[in-house]
């Protein structure tokens, strides 16, 4: 830092804001991915009336907040959890399908 000047540094500032380095950045890109399995699990699983997208700002985490209280999270007990997960996987009840062996392998296995 004791070699830049200060137009230097104002330059890495600008470049800062228009393609941000570091932490945030890293904070948009696991933001992004959360957002992007919620809303393939949502479009999957969920009902298509109540179909509520989300974007990548929802799952940013906020660092800087100024005069507010920040709330305690709310704690489930087990009973919940496993309430939760059984509501799930209940709702995909659809069972994969098995693959069949292709015709040639059969045959190949039959000549044996």
């Amino acid at each position: 830092m004791g070699q830049l000047t200060s137009a230097q540094i104002s330059e890495w500032q600008a470049y800062d804001k228009l393609d941000p380095i570091g932490t945030w950045r890293e904070d948009y890109r696991m933001a992004y991915l959360a957002s992007l399995m919620f809303n393939l699990v949502l479009s999957m699983n969920g009902e298509k009336d109540d179909a509520k997208y989300t974007i990548p700002y929802k799952f940013m985490p906020q660092w800087d907040i100024h005069g507010e209280e920040i709330k305690e999270p709310v704690k489930q007990s087990i009973d919940e959890m496993v309430s939760m997960v059984k509501g799930i996987a209940s709702r995909n009840k659809s069972k994969p399908k098995r693959i069949k062996e292709p015709p040639r392998t059969r045959k190949l296995k039959e000549k044996k």
